[in-house]
């Protein structure tokens, strides 16, 4: 299990216990405790046994009774989580796992011999609902052309002692319709930016699709307007990771001070009405159908956040600014002729479009070139880091923002 990469706590020595097994159809769902953590972690590992596995790479082990095998691998089960959603299961005719994930597991399923449905499995399980399980029932629900069409998700319980009740709930996984043919956004900017081709038409319509999110998450979910709590524990995030990138990235340090000018500029600005917002956007969340535009996804929010916060009501301006970032990252990593020009204009086509479409959120300029610079300082941080050769992206995007 600390081998599979949605396994999350490669960090540490893995300390696991059974916290529970549930017989399901098809198989036995294992919940493990992961202890050794800075908290813990529930996982859901589905494990099956069969006389003869359909994949030799699902094989765990094998004696006398048979092969354990990853269930999520063996039709049976996958089948039945499937109808235990609610999916009609009918014309279903085969499934197989999508390979590369890091912390989910995706599972394609065919009807008639042809893909359809997905299933995305969540490894990790925290109690509530999952964000994305929220935000795509509602955009569905609203008949958003922008997501994927929802079709059904799945709870379960386990013993949790500290709660009063002594049970947590959580969400195991959803489906939704599956589209064939897609790329993702990030891997068809990269390609645009490399050669210098013309991306502003897609950036308009990506602008035209986020501002439809945002105005139909608006009207399906709850919306609130900013107290000065939300502004102060905004201020409290932002300062504390520019004094983390001012501590170990010296180009930070010698910006701290106009950088901290502009988050007391936008501070004491006017906010927009709070809403659900997607968290994490950028170009590597979006997908581009043929001739279908573009389909928004993976809504859970910010991966380090806890899973309580992410669904706490947000500024919209923040998922433009991941975007634009994002689009400052593509003409970065593609080079091409001119990468700054490149990503300027792009920026330029996705606010316009975004501004001028029904459901936008006004934009302040100080506000949002705040989000930005926060999004720059955080990345300026995890490049250090991880990449150092990367950081002068980020420190490339501070410098934009504060000129």
């Amino acid at each position: 299990m600390a081998r599979q990469r949605w396994y999350a706590g490669k960090s540490h020595h893995a300390q696991f216990r059974v916290l529970e097994a549930q017989a399901v159809p098809g198989a036995t769902r294992y919940l493990l405790m992961d202890d050794a953590g800075a908290l813990p972690a529930l996982y859901q590992v589905p494990l099956a046994v069969v006389d003869s596995p359909a994949e030799a790479d699902a094989v765990i082990s094998h004696d006398s009774e048979g092969y354990l095998i990853d269930a999520t691998k063996h039709q049976e089960y996958t089948t039945g989580l499937l109808a235990q959603m609610g999916v009609d299961v009918s014309r279903v005719t085969g499934s197989r796992v999508l390979t590369g994930e890091q912390s989910n597991t995706s599972i394609v399923f065919d009807e008639d011999h042809s893909p359809t449905i997905i299933l995305k499995l969540f490894r990790t399980l925290h109690h509530g609902e999952n964000p994305d399980v929220t935000v795509q029932r509602a955009l569905s629900n609203a008949g958003s052309p922008y997501v994927p069409r929802f079709l059904g998700s799945l709870d379960v319980e386990w013993p949790d002692v500290g709660r009063g009740s002594g049970v947590a709930q959580g969400t195991l996984g959803f489906a939704q319709e599956f589209l064939p043919g897609v790329r993702d956004g990030w891997a068809i900017a990269l390609e645009a930016a490399r050669d210098g081709r013309d991306f502003t038409e897609a950036a308009r319509d990506l602008g035209t699709a986020i501002a439809g999110v945002h105005g139909a998450l608006g009207v399906e979910l709850t919306t609130r307007e900013a107290t000065p709590q939300d502004v102060e524990s905004t201020e409290v995030a932002w300062r504390r990771r520019l004094r983390i990138a001012a501590a170990e990235v010296p180009a930070v340090a010698d910006r701290l001070a106009t950088i901290d000018a502009v988050y007391t500029s936008a501070l004491e600005r006017p906010w927009p009405r709070l809403q659900r917002i997607h968290g994490d956007l950028h170009l590597g969340q979006v997908l581009a159908v043929p001739q279908g535009g573009w389909r928004i996804v993976d809504f859970e929010g910010e991966p380090l956040r806890p899973m309580q916060e992410r669904a706490i009501p947000d500024l919209p301006p923040r998922d433009v600014a991941g975007m634009l970032r994002s689009f400052d990252y593509a003409s970065a990593v593609g080079g091409g002729p001119d990468p700054a020009s490149w990503a300027a204009t792009c920026c330029a086509a996705f606010l316009d479009a975004y501004s001028a479409s029904e459901g936008s959120v006004e934009l302040d300029p100080e506000l949002l070139r705040a989000l930005v610079l926060d999004k720059a300082v955080y990345e300026s941080i995890y490049e250090a880091r991880n990449r150092p050769d990367w950081l002068p992206v980020p420190l490339a995007g501070i410098d934009n923002a504060l000129a």
